[in-house]
């Protein structure tokens, strides 16, 4: 994990339920239940190249976030020792609906013997809320908050 500038971007993620989406080849995936949830937090994947990844936290809360407060890291274990790595904090403040937040990106070759971690703090109508996720080799689009 490279470590993220800063970056807010509007409108560029959109939540496809489980049940709609589609392979690789554009075929219908085999059936699911119907999500019955709405997410409100979730992680986004944008690639930069065939290898470096963006990650994004996206707001579909339908409310302004006050704060965002990531911090990411990872480890791999080699001939039993562990080998870490911790960036420092990124941070945010007043992020409208439909804003996504850039909290980190990561290589898919150099990274992929990582275990990645992203744990998040968001503040909402003056109340944190605690966040984590974590992914062997990088991260996929994932769900943080559900309705």
């Amino acid at each position: 994990m490279k470590g993220a500038k800063k970056e807010i971007i509007s409108n560029k993620f959109k939540w496809i339920p489980m049940e709609k989406r589609v392979d690789n080849l554009g075929l219908s995936l085999p059936p699911r239940k119907p999500e019955t949830g709405k997410p409100l937090l979730w992680v986004a994947i944008d690639p930069q190249d065939n290898f470096i990844k963006d990650i994004y936290l996206v707001n579909d809360t339908g409310k302004t976030i006050e704060a965002v407060v990531a911090q990411t890291g990872g480890f791999e274990t080699v001939d039993d020792d562990v080998i870490t790595v911790s960036r420092s904090d990124i941070e945010y403040k007043n992020i409208e609906n439909g804003d996504a937040v850039k909290i980190e990106e990561y290589h898919e070759i150099y990274d992929s013997d990582y275990v990645l971690y992203i744990y998040i703090k968001v503040k909402i109508s003056g109340n944190w809320i605690n966040l984590e996720t974590s992914a062997k080799g990088g991260f996929k689009e994932e769900v943080l908050l559900w309705s």
